[in-house]
């Protein structure tokens, strides 16, 4: 009687396990198909720290856009929506790309004032030949301009980098400047020797987790649950807009490579010597960069050209070269003299050689030190804030309409 009554107790236990089996399986197949129907529940169930990065990594680019990134179109770039057609596209990094809210960043601007469709291909990391190789996806959206924005503070290793991804664009320079290049990058990577002050911490969960992020939509709603009640994570110092809070955050080392500038009117964290790094005319990988972009905007300009797209190219300069006649005392700011010196060696050879090819150019640097306040943040970011970002967006309007 007693073995009865177990079997009798049992058979419910395991009408409900099995229940709850087919209602988990039902519901794992309902977030599957949904979350490959919609981008919008795909980035909902998406693990954190695929949503949060801007960028995933891709074969032919190094990185591209991620979709999943919650201000990203479908086609991984900072748009409200990916469109079929723009009067406008950008072309450019971080800095056209915007380092503030979207509403605020110059393309943005830019697409208000003109009332006119404004696609922004721009993404962090991005320098010329990246651009390049956009190109066509530009064109397909039959603009009336195509504007490419190059940044002097990182575009020229950057470059670099991808000519060793594609050799092939690396037409016309010479054999020796190569060896010299690759000989240098052997030594030490310059990435390694570039990005010293700022390392974004790395999130690695542990493999299970990433095997249910990757696999289980259950596992994702749960998590997304979980993190709706979660209190978000403290931010960075360094980048926390305040000056006097940026500047007590540095370490000994740090101040190594940043330095504060407390003006009567502006104040922020200069970085003289990371880019003087990047613009090292000493280095081969640099002279390669610069050689490289040179050619690749050429190449874009005739391409525009022969599709009848008008080409203009807007010439970003470093927070460091904006800020540098407000600095009383540049012998305090380790490299800053020479960074600028560089900066506008580099910056008159670029606009030499694209007037030469009639290629329509604007110098930003001048009308960014005439700002009505600070073009720039107060901390460490070297990109520029709301009002950085008007005065780009009036500058390349005023431009348009001639």
């Amino acid at each position: 009687m007693l073995a009865a009554g177990c079997v009798l107790l049992t058979r419910p236990v395991l009408l409900q396990g099995v229940v709850l089996v087919i209602t988990l399986i039902l519901l794992e197949v309902l977030l599957q198909v949904a979350s490959s129907s919609s981008l919008r529940v795909r980035r909902a169930l998406a693990p954190p720290w695929d949503v949060a990065a801007p960028l995933v990594l891709d074969p032919r680019m190094i990185a591209r856009g991620n979709p999943l990134h919650h201000e990203h179109d479908s086609r991984g770039y900072r748009n409200e929506r990916a469109l079929d057609r723009a009067e406008i596209v950008m072309l450019g990094d971080s800095h056209t790309y915007g380092i503030v809210p979207p509403e605020q960043s110059w393309p943005r601007l830019l697409s208000i004032r003109l009332k006119v469709a404004v696609y922004n291909m721009a993404l962090p990391a991005y320098g010329p030949l990246q651009n390049e190789l956009q190109l066509d996806e530009a064109l397909a959206l039959r603009p009336r301009a195509v504007i490419l924005a190059p940044y002097f503070g990182n575009d020229l290793h950057d470059t670099f980098q991808m000519t060793r991804r594609h050799p092939g664009m690396l037409e016309g320079v010479s054999a020796d400047l190569r060896e010299a290049a690759d000989a240098r990058e052997r030594l030490k990577p310059i990435y390694h020797e570039i990005y010293t002050l700022i390392a974004a911490d790395e999130i690695r969960p542990p493999a299970a987790r990433t095997w249910f992020s990757q696999h289980l939509k259950l596992y994702g709603f749960l998590r997304a649950l979980k993190n709706g009640l979660a209190s978000p994570p403290p931010p960075n110092p360094l980048v926390s807009r305040q000056f006097s809070t940026a500047a007590a955050a540095l370490t000994p080392w740090q101040r190594d490579y940043a330095s504060p500038m407390d003006g009567s009117e502006w104040r922020t964290i200069l970085s003289a010597r990371i880019r003087l790094i990047a613009l090292d005319h000493r280095d081969p990988r640099i002279q390669l960069g610069f050689e490289a972009m040179r050619a690749s905007i050429v190449r874009m300009a005739k391409k525009c050209r022969a599709a009848g797209v008008r080409f203009l190219v807007a010439l970003m300069p470093t927070k460091e070269s904006v800020f540098f006649p407000r600095v009383t005392d540049p012998d305090r700011h380790p490299g800053l003299r020479d960074q600028v010196s560089l900066e506008n060696q580099w910056r008159g050879e670029l606009m030499e050689a694209l007037e030469s090819h009639r290629i329509e150019v604007i110098d930003l640097l001048g009308l960014l030190r005439q700002a009505p306040s600070q073009p720039y943040y107060e901390d460490v970011d070297g990109h520029p804030n709301f009002v950085g970002n008007q005065v780009i967006e009036a500058a390349i309007a005023v431009h348009l309409a001639r």
